[in-house]
């Protein structure tokens, strides 16, 4: 009985080990090779295309440079605890598929299936992969009303983006890996949507989408405010001051205490263990 526990124990590391390489290593690919943090920083300085696409290379950097490699590295510490970030990782998946699938932007589908590819990887080594489909006991209520505030916005937004792949507007060079940033927009606005609602479904560790929305809303609207208010991809100051609001109050929920929180995630801990 002791060799059989000491046989499991030792598997378990094993798994989680190789579970933490491969988030290692995704999230240092969606930082650098495809672009995430340069175009991050780009949103905010300009530098590197002399400011001609700021507000649409945020958009780039604030999924890849933001919300995928968060939802990997929250794993590195107890991420048993953290099926949140695995789910966030889906999500993302899901949006860049639906904004690639309406602005007939086909390349997008390649890269949704390889966030996809990545997801599956992680969950496979994942210990608590059997609760990757649990939602919490009840809704977080303020989280619910960020989502009600935000619905309406995202999906005009998204669709306002999603017009501009589909007739082809300018700038021509916004560009990463190929790829223009018309529709990396359409997603990150659905992407925000999806991830207030698993925050609100208060699935394990969901502080990690509540945080991530926070901050590629916030990336959005200081971009916004930072160009001229007909650049590309804004829609103006003062959404963009609405959007930073909003995201001001998503953190503050992310951040709040809660004191069901230690009992929902020693309760997600036996579960996996």
């Amino acid at each position: 009985m002791t060799v059989t526990r000491t046989v499991v124990s030792m598997a378990l590391v094993s798994r989680t080990t190789c579970l933490k390489t491969v988030a290692v290593v995704a999230a240092f690919a969606s930082l650098t090779i495809n672009f995430g943090l340069i175009d991050l920083i780009d949103g905010f300085t300009g530098y590197v295309d002399q400011a001609r696409n700021q507000v649409l290379d945020v958009g780039w950097g604030a999924m890849f440079g933001v919300v995928v490699p968060f939802g990997l590295l929250t794993q590195l510490r107890r991420p048993e605890w953290r099926i949140a970030g695995i789910q966030q990782i889906a999500l993302v998946a899901l949006a860049l598929a639906v904004a690639g699938l309406a602005g007939e932007a086909w390349w997008y589908l390649t890269l949704a299936l390889g966030i996809a590819a990545i997801c599956v990887t992680v969950l496979a080594l994942h210990p608590a992969r059997r609760t990757f489909f649990d939602a919490g006991l009840r809704l977080e209520p303020m989280t619910l009303t960020l989502v009600v505030v935000a619905a309406g916005p995202c999906l005009v937004y998204a669709w306002r983006m999603i017009s501009a792949q589909r007739d082809d507007l300018p700038p021509a060079d916004a560009v990463s890996n190929g790829l223009h940033h018309w529709t990396i927009m359409a997603a990150l606005a659905l992407v925000v949507l999806l991830l207030a609602m698993l925050a609100a479904a208060r699935t394990s560790g969901w502080r990690i989408p509540a945080v991530s929305a926070s901050i590629a809303t916030g990336a959005w609207a200081i971009s916004c405010l930072l160009a001229p208010a007909a650049a590309p991809g804004s829609e103006g100051h003062a959404w963009a001051y609405a959007a930073l609001l909003w995201a001001i109050a998503a953190l503050l929920v992310g951040a709040w205490p809660r004191t069901d929180d230690e009992s929902l995630s020693e309760e997600v801990r036996l579960q996996a263990t």
